[in-house]
């Protein structure tokens, strides 16, 4: 693995874009979502490593879906503005 996955605005437009050239009502976020989680189980079923717990990965998947859903909304929160007035000898 690398260090981490990159994500971009520009990378998920470039992929529902692909998406939405197959079928056009994709372009509504919900359903471009169901399009995402259909090719990841597409994909997962078609993995035949031994020991593979393929229920387990599903649910690191959800798990990991939610970490990258707190971070986004995170990031998207507005810096807290500092307010009052700073006294030379205040600390």
């Amino acid at each position: 693995m690398s260090g981490g996955i990159q994500l971009s605005s520009e990378m998920i437009a470039g992929v529902k874009a692909v998406v939405t050239k197959n079928d056009p009502a994709a372009d509504n976020d919900l359903y471009f979502m169901q399009y995402l989680t259909a090719i990841t189980g597409y994909v997962l079923a078609q993995q035949d490593q031994p020991g593979l717990d393929k229920k387990a990965m599903i649910g690191d998947f959800s798990h990991f879906m939610g970490q990258v859903v707190e971070q986004v909304e995170q990031d998207m929160k507005p810096a807290e503005d500092a307010f009052g007035v700073w006294k030379p000898g205040d600390s």
